[in-house]
């Protein structure tokens, strides 16, 4: 009777260790799935820049570069305005990127 019990904790023992040894493991993204645009403002006045995606407007003075961090491997609109300057692009920003987006007549 004994064998037997010390047989089934044997087993019980070492199925709980073969399980939990194949348990799946949480794979991570590259750059934890971020991509960085940068925006240099090379106009003679303030730009104020807009991503459509995450409802951020951003001023940027003249000579001046800001980073946008943003999810990786999807497109982003942005609406960049100053005086006499418009323009509405829309930019896929991968995972890992590191893009310069330089604003200039």
């Amino acid at each position: 009777m004994k064998k037997y019990v010390i047989a089934l904790s044997l087993l019980l023992v070492a199925s709980t260790i073969i399980i939990s040894g194949c348990a799946k493991k949480a794979v991570e993204e590259p750059c934890n799935g971020k991509g960085t645009l940068n925006v240099e403002n090379k106009l003679d006045s303030v730009v104020s820049v807009k991503v459509v995606q995450t409802h951020n407007t951003v001023a940027i003075e003249k000579d001046y570069t800001k980073p946008f961090s943003l999810t990786g491997n999807q497109p982003y609109t942005f609406t960049i305005d100053g005086p006499g300057y418009h323009i509405d692009t829309t930019l896929y920003i991968a995972t890992c990127d590191n893009k310069l987006f330089i604003v200039t007549k």
